[in-house]
């Protein structure tokens, strides 16, 4: 019986030693300590959204230790991105009109492009990243409930980008 303990023991130490070394090969440093966003474009109908997400990845990058945001491109990592795609789906309906939403679903798409501008290597281009969030319409009020939701999804998108730069390495 004690022989199984002490088995069962060592094997939780290796998967704990094994865990340890993946989450701290997460936080390496990254290849570059400045980071330039570029102004992000809007490519679909998303109702002024490229500035709220502009500001909102610059101030959640910001964050990254050893990172600092910069307003020039020039020796820094350069992240440019573009909304492709906005919309919005009914998820559902009120109980006496089937037409009328009572909540609905709101959808944007980005593709980001990551690169180095001191040593041209590129991380990734046009990589797609798809969020969206539920909307509840208050007072038959569906583009006061769209406008209140357009933060809440750029913010997702931004820790999305976020993460995903961030644990590239």
């Amino acid at each position: 019986m004690k022989k199984f303990h002490l088995s069962v023991y060592l094997i939780m130490l290796m998967l704990s030693a094994g865990c340890i070394s993946y989450f701290s090969e997460r936080n390496a440093p990254l290849e570059f300590d400045k980071i330039y966003v570029a102004p992000i474009k809007n490519d679909s109908f998303a109702p002024q959204a490229q500035e709220l997400l502009t500001k909102q990845i610059r101030k959640k990058l910001a964050t990254h230790p050893g990172l600092e945001v910069v307003s020039s491109p020039e020796n820094a990592g350069i992240l440019e991105i573009t909304i492709v795609d906005f919309g919005q789906s009914t998820a559902t309906t009120s109980d006496n009109d089937t037409i009328r939403a009572k909540s609905f679903d709101v959808r944007m798409a980005v593709v980001c492009t990551l690169s180095n501008s001191e040593t041209g290597k590129v991380y990734f281009t046009d990589f797609s990243i798809v969020e969206a969030v539920e909307c509840h319409v208050l007072n038959n009020d569906f583009q006061a409930s769209q406008y209140q939701a357009i933060p809440k999804l750029t913010s997702k998108l931004a820790d999305r980008i976020y993460d995903f730069i961030y644990n590239l390495w």
